[in-house]
């Protein structure tokens, strides 16, 4: 009887740490209109769920937090753009997150989109340290709807959480500015991450990895570039209409 009485309590805790499960849809569109008919806002995660290590700590330290679920749960859509090196993906999906990068001006991983019920963008910043209470509080003080353990009722217009409070002055997720995306005149290696056998390099606003290549944003266009080699303090790149490679210096090296 006692190690059946285990069970059923052990039973019973994983049944609570289920109902904390916060869902992740991957259709902007089909977040939106469900935003739209309960009232609430959307956070998008643009995110390369298993490279980016600050991606990885993102989910680690805030998304599979129970205090953030909760919250989202009751508040919030979620929706998750994500450019994995290995998970698979269909190609319908992979054309979509790429087209949603471009329209939403993604420079880097992870970036979080906020958006009104109506579709608005609210705010955006990355990653924030700090963990998932200061997180939360950061999106009470913007939707306008504060993180306590039951959801505020009322009968009257003003629970409705389709806009986002006019708290402008207050910083999101900690604090992350806001700012126009750079505009870039050169290619300029931002960082270079990862293990000596699998190293990945930012530049401008793209992330590869040895072999790869990717539309690369430069001035008001977009040239085709192929990472041929990732070195300790510099890449070797192939730039599409130009001759040869050509060694770019990390802009910062440590």
């Amino acid at each position: 009887m006692k190690h059946l009485k285990s069970l059923s309590v052990l039973c019973g805790l994983a049944a609570g740490t289920a109902a904390h499960a916060a869902t992740w849809l991957t259709d902007l569109d089909a977040a939106k209109a469900q935003a739209a008919r309960e009232g609430k806002p959307v956070l998008i995660d643009f995110t390369g769920s298993d490279w980016c290590g600050w991606c990885i700590k993102l989910k680690q330290e805030v998304f599979s937090q129970p205090e953030f679920e909760d919250y989202a749960n009751r508040n919030l859509v979620l929706v998750e753009i994500d450019f994995p090196r290995s998970k698979p993906q269909s190609s319908e999906l992979k054309k979509a997150n790429r087209d949603l990068a471009d329209r939403f001006r993604v420079q880097g991983y992870p970036t979080l989109v906020l958006l009104d019920s109506q579709g608005n963008e609210a705010r955006r910043s990355g990653y924030q340290a700090g963990g998932a209470r200061p997180f939360v509080q950061g999106l009470a003080k913007l939707i306008g709807v504060p993180a306590a353990s039951q959801p505020a009722t009322s009968s009257g217009p003003s629970a409705d959480r389709s806009a986002v409070a006019p708290t402008r002055e207050l910083p999101l997720f900690g604090g992350a500015p806001t700012a126009p995306p750079p505009r870039y005149t050169n290619l300029v290696l931002k960082s270079i991450t990862g293990s000596k056998g699998r190293r990945f390099a930012l530049l401008n606003n793209q992330t590869f990895g040895a072999g790869e290549t990717a539309r690369v944003k430069l001035a008001d266009k977009e040239v085709q570039v192929r990472c041929v080699e990732i070195r300790d303090h510099s890449v070797v790149v192939a730039v599409d209409g130009q001759s040869g490679q050509r060694e770019i210096q990390l802009r910062n090296p440590r």
